[in-house]
């Protein structure tokens, strides 16, 4: 079984998108993040003999955060997962790579044989991509980088748990990439990398994902969103 964790926040006013926020305002950046969330959803229709958990935090906001993710799953016909196949999980204490280590380690736990993790904040992220990322992980490669353009990470991807991979890792912060492939390099993990994708951290990232290939949809996700009472 192969098991797709997205990391998401509740979408609250002053907790997503922080540099977002500075230039355009929390409200704002609230909303841009639910199209984010909204476009990766509808990117991921098709994945295939895979499990995927909503895993998020803080630990007590699972009700907001099915009444946010439901929703999308029916009421979007673009969105083509199986319901059936997804479950919720609260992030839990600690920082960042330790709340990743220890959602790994309960998946192989669970019995998956093969785990992805990633984040918001790459909308160009599919089930293709994902797809892909696991069919690296052979007798050749243990783990599957996924880096964004500005040097942090938007996919991982392991089939066992490999801690290391996780220690002190920032993640979407520009060291993380590297980080990453150090620590596969210093503990003997191989490693695949795939090709980099942008992130959208910043205004000017969101202005230039605007400009690109999805930006059409992103630009009607948030104006169906800030239309809504």
């Amino acid at each position: 079984m192969r098991l797709l964790i997205l990391f998401l926040k509740e979408p609250l006013p002053g907790q997503v998108k922080a540099r977002l926020e500075d230039s355009m305002g929390s409200e704002r950046a609230v909303l841009i993040y639910r199209a984010m969330v909204r476009i990766l959803l509808q990117q991921l229709s098709g994945l295939e003999h895979c499990h995927l958990r909503i895993s998020y935090t803080p630990d007590d906001g699972e009700e907001a955060i099915r009444f946010w993710i439901l929703p999308e799953l029916i009421d979007d016909p673009s969105i083509d997962l199986d319901p059936r196949l997804i479950s919720f999980a609260p992030q839990g204490p600690g920082q960042l790579h330790t709340r990743l280590a220890r959602a790994a380690e309960r998946a192989f736990q669970e019995g998956f044989s093969k785990v992805a993790f990633i984040g918001s904040d790459c909308i160009e992220v599919s089930s293709r991509w994902v797809h892909a990322a696991f069919a690296q992980l052979n007798d050749k490669y243990d783990a599957v980088l996924g880096p964004t353009t500005d040097g942090g990470q938007h996919l991982l991807a392991v089939q066992r748990h490999l801690p290391a991979l996780f220690e002190d890792t920032p993640w979407s912060s520009p060291p993380a990439c590297r980080r990453t492939t150090e620590q596969s390099a210093s503990h003997g993990i191989s490693l695949f990398t795939l090709p980099a994708l942008p992130a959208i951290r910043t205004e000017d990232d969101y202005r230039a994902a605007l400009a690109g290939p999805l930006g059409p949809r992103l630009k009607k996700a948030a104006e169906n969103l800030e239309e809504k009472p």
